[in-house]
């Protein structure tokens, strides 16, 4: 059985794969126009369609994206990642440590408050 972490990817890959075939057939590209637009194989570019290998680096889903003329931040969201390489569970995590210390820090200010009265 696939570990977790394995079944996000390939989540992701399924999810990236259907939108990039998605957007090829909305522009009218067959696989191999849009694989010479990118550079790269009409093979590689049929696994991604299909989701059978893991979403792609960074900077392939911007090459992919310009040749889709497709907003890239889109492709990477959909591969689980955001402009920086990060994914976005772990950009959520980082968020929801911030917000825990902001509230530790208003329960104290609260607390100090009370206090007071």
């Amino acid at each position: 059985m696939a570990n977790s972490r394995g079944q996000k990817e390939a989540s992701r890959a399924l999810t990236l794969g259907a939108l990039l075939r998605k957007r090829r057939r909305e522009h009218g590209y067959t696989l191999d126009q849009l694989a010479k637009r990118i550079p790269m194989s009409a093979s590689n570019l049929s696994r991604l369609e299909l989701g059978s290998q893991g979403p792609p680096p960074d900077e392939v889903i911007e090459r992919i994206a310009k040749a889709l003329d497709t907003d890239p931040g889109e492709l990477l969201q959909a591969a689980g990642r955001l402009g920086d390489g990060r994914a976005f569970e772990q950009v959520v995590l980082e968020r929801l440590e911030t917000m825990g210390r902001d509230l530790r820090e208003v329960r104290k200010a609260i607390a100090k408050l009370m206090k007071r009265e």
